[in-house]
């Protein structure tokens, strides 16, 4: 897959292969949103199905969708990505932009981060279950009361009340569970450095409130 690269200024140098741009560290950029339910003031999670990433990672409930743009596209084709991981067709305009993140961390040898993060919310008002989740890439998806994720996120709490939704076995079973969501089954660096959950959750509660969301960093 081929996506644009830039300088650390994010200006735009050309086009290389992802694999090859993480072996490098260039600068690229990313898509990334958190799904919020505003009548239930819930957050959704995603978990990745088992290994997709080329160096070892627990099984963490990131955030609601992620990816790299393709070379040539623009920063609203990005929602392309909540198509591919979700099942669903949103239009950018439906979004809420956040802002850039500027982000250099090495996750393994031979794979390092040099990423501008284009960060959103998602208001969407659709119950868990009504996902359709096809991509085989995300295993589930974890629903979090908003309040009780930022009591996580700022260690306030170890553990939080959840509901999953799980797909399991080749022919993608679908099942509801109740269950808990740990502080540890976060990403640990998305808890530290910046404090990138906080900040997203804070965001979506402001944006629940008819807070100013935007210019997050």
């Amino acid at each position: 897959m081929l996506i644009d690269i830039y300088t650390d200024r994010n200006e735009h140098l050309g086009a290389e292969d992802k694999k090859v741009a993480h072996e490098m560290g260039l600068w690229h950029r990313t898509f990334s949103c958190l799904a919020l339910n505003p009548d239930a003031a819930t957050v959704l999670l995603q978990k990745k199905s088992p290994g997709r990433y080329v160096f070892d990672r627990p099984d963490y409930a990131d955030f609601t969708v992620g990816g790299h743009y393709h070379a040539g596209e623009s920063v609203s084709e990005g929602v392309r990505e909540l198509r591919e991981e979700l099942g669903l067709e949103v239009p950018y305009t439906d979004l809420q932009p956040l802002g850039i993140r500027q982000t250099a961390v090495t996750l393994a040898p031979g794979w390092v981060e040099h990423e501008f993060q284009y960060w959103h919310l998602l208001p969407l008002d659709l119950d868990m279950a009504d996902i359709p989740l096809d991509d085989a890439e995300v295993s589930g998806l974890v629903e979090v009361d908003l309040d009780d994720a930022i009591a996580l996120a700022g260690a306030e709490a170890t553990e939080a009340p959840a509901r999953y939704l799980v797909r399991e076995g080749q022919d993608g079973h679908r099942q509801l569970l109740d269950g808990a969501l740990r502080r540890e089954d976060l990403v640990p660096g998305y808890l530290t450095v910046d404090q990138l959950y906080l900040r997203m959750f804070i965001a979506a509660r402001r944006y629940l409130t008819g807070e100013r969301t935007h210019l997050f960093w």
